[in-house]
């Protein structure tokens, strides 16, 4: 069970990488056959054991293991660079980038110290933060947020599986690095509409 955890905590940190490979500018122009050999090529390169561990291995032992819900982001980032559009509505996508950041925000204050309750403590298996996750996922089936639902059912379904070395919940979830994009996606909105309206009134 280990190694099947160590692989897909790998397969997750890979995916990250190459998902910012294939956003490289020179990556971007080329043909699709060769985007898909360079994509492999970088594959090939994050595996290779140096010293006894990967660039993939190196860089989990940074990072930890990314949530489901990262994963199914950065596969959805990485289709649309091969094919040039995106697989959901980008109003479903920030639904969800909202919700993880809404959710970030009240878990890791608490989760860190502040306050007496231990949020994490509910990722071991509570009865009632599943029934709140249940109807999560409901409601958000009902306001067609998707991608949300999606990633809330994969990420019960990973835990249930004990797909990673972890036993608690919260880690399927939500990570540092998805709250830190969830934050930073509406920073960069505001900051380039403060950009254009600055640039309108210097014209």
């Amino acid at each position: 069970m280990q190694l099947d955890t160590d692989l897909t905590g790998l397969f997750g940190i890979t995916l990250a990488i190459v998902a910012l490979f294939v956003r490289l500018p020179q990556i971007k122009a080329l043909p699709p056959l060769k985007r898909a050999g360079a994509l492999l090529a970088a594959v090939i390169v994050v595996s290779i054991p140096l010293w006894g561990v990967s660039m993939a291995g190196f860089v989990r032992g940074m990072t930890g293991d990314l949530s489901i819900a990262t994963l199914v982001l950065l596969a959805l980032a990485l289709a649309r660079s091969f094919f040039d559009r995106a697989a959901l509505e980008e109003q479903n996508r920030n639904a969800m980038l909202r919700a993880i950041l809404i959710a970030a925000i009240l878990f890791y204050p608490l989760a860190l110290g502040l306050g007496m309750f231990d949020p994490y403590r509910l990722g071991y298996g509570n009865l009632w933060f599943m029934v709140l996750l249940l109807g999560l996922t409901i409601w958000a089936s009902l306001r067609y947020s998707t991608l949300l639902a999606i990633c809330i059912a994969l990420a019960v379904a990973a835990w249930s599986a004990g797909w990673y070395e972890s036993h608690n919940l919260w880690d399927y979830l939500l990570d540092p690095w998805l709250a830190v994009y969830a934050f930073a996606v509406p920073v960069k909105r505001w900051w380039a509409r403060w950009r254009g309206a600055d640039a309108k009134l210097e014209a």
